[in-house]
C-alpha cells in the first residue's frame, strides 16, 4: 500500500510456516477466486527457491526481485581476506538458500 498498490489488489496468505507452504496456500487462495497468474515479489537472494515452489503449483509466476544486492570490488589486500561479521551473515543467507532449494528438489516439491 506504500507503494500505491489498492487494498483490492492484494491476497494476503497468513497461514504459512515456510516458502512450501506459502505457495500451496497461495495457490488455494487464488483458486478460489479463479487466479492463476501472479506478480512474486521475495528478495534476490530467495527467488529461485520462492519461483520453484510457486511454478510448482501450477501458477504462471512472473519474478519481481528486490534487494538485489552488489557487492563492492574487493581491495588486494591482506587485510580484505579476514573474516568479518557483513561476509558470515551474507554466506549464511546464501547458505541457507541453496540448501533449501536442494531439499526442495530432493523432496520434488518443486521442478
Amino acid at each position: 500500500q506504500a507503494l500505491g498498490v489498492p487494498e483490492t489488489a492484494l491476497l494476503r496468505e497468513n497461514q504459512s510456516a515456510n516458502t512450501a507452504q506459502n505457495a500451496l496456500y497461495s495457490q488455494q487462495l487464488l483458486a478460489a477466486r479463479g487466479l492463476q497468474r501472479i506478480l512474486l515479489v521475495t528478495s534476490a537472494l530467495h527467488m529461485p527457491r520462492a519461483l520453484a515452489h510457486f511454478r510448482a503449483t501450477g501458477l504462471e509466476t512472473i519474478p519481481a526481485s528486490t534487494d538485489v544486492e552488489v557487492v563492492p570490488r574487493m581491495e588486494q589486500t591482506v587485510l580484505a581476506w579476514l573474516p568479518d561479521a557483513g561476509a558470515l551473515e551474507r554466506s549464511s543467507r546464501t547458505f541457507k538458500e541453496y540448501l533449501g532449494l536442494v531439499a526442495c528438489r530432493w523432496r520434488r516439491q518443486c521442478g
